[in-house]
């Protein structure tokens, strides 16, 4: 059925998140089961192996942070210029295009729109990585270990450079703060944030601030 949305504005003392954060979507490969891999079996140089968030339940089962990335999969992300790249490496990267050519890889809507198709091109890591979809209200995990996110979910990016500690109170507040009923919600109880629900999200960010500058 058609998404019911409940549209809210900041209550007094609260901005939207938007106007500390932009919320941006995770990246898209085209073919996960060429780019994502376990972190032991990806056959390419290490410095194209990205831990990265891949799947929501990451997500659930962060306690509210990411601490480290031992435990990810990976996401292959290659160099756009081969000719750069040390005879070895360039060998290796080389042998892999081939193999996720005749995988199909090449062939996917979102490979065809982007140039080379072999270059995922993921963006840098967030400081707080939220889930958007599911049947519960979003998880929100500061990224401490400075990992990527595809596209199951959103990276909030501040404005402006935001000390660990702001970021780490602001990521509790909205794990703390954040209902269902703030998403789209669809049939089946299914609900979803998309970039621009999430930023307007109410933050106390005085609150939050001042906590921080009333500690130092």
């Amino acid at each position: 059925g058609a998404p019911a949305r409940r549209p809210g504005r900041a209550p007094a003392g609260h901005v939207e998140l938007g106007e500390i954060c932009r919320v941006h979507r995770g990246q898209v490969t085209g073919a996960n089961q060429v780019w994502v891999r376990e972190s032991g079996q990806a056959d390419v140089p290490p410095g194209f192996r990205f831990p990265a968030v891949t799947r929501a339940r990451e997500l659930f089962g962060a306690a509210g942070a990411l601490p480290e990335a031992a435990s990810l999969r990976v996401v292959i992300d290659l160099p756009a210029e081969l000719d750069e790249l040390p005879g070895p490496e360039r060998t290796l990267v080389s042998a892999f295009i081939a193999r996720a050519a005749r995988a199909g890889a090449a062939d996917s809507y979102i490979a065809r729109h982007r140039r080379p198709w072999w270059r995922v091109g993921l963006t840098a890591p967030a400081p707080i990585i939220a889930s958007y979809m599911a049947r519960r209200p979003p998880a929100f995990a500061r990224n401490v270990a400075g990992v990527r996110h595809l596209n199951i979910a959103h990276g909030l990016y501040p404005r402006q450079p935001l000390p660990d500690a702001v970021l780490d109170r602001l990521a509790a507040y909205l794990r703390s703060s954040v209902a269902l009923g703030q998403g789209r919600t669809y049939a089946g109880g299914l609900t979803k944030f998309e970039p621009g629900e999430m930023e307007r999200l109410a933050v106390p960010w005085e609150r939050i601030a001042d906590a921080i500058r009333s500690s130092c």
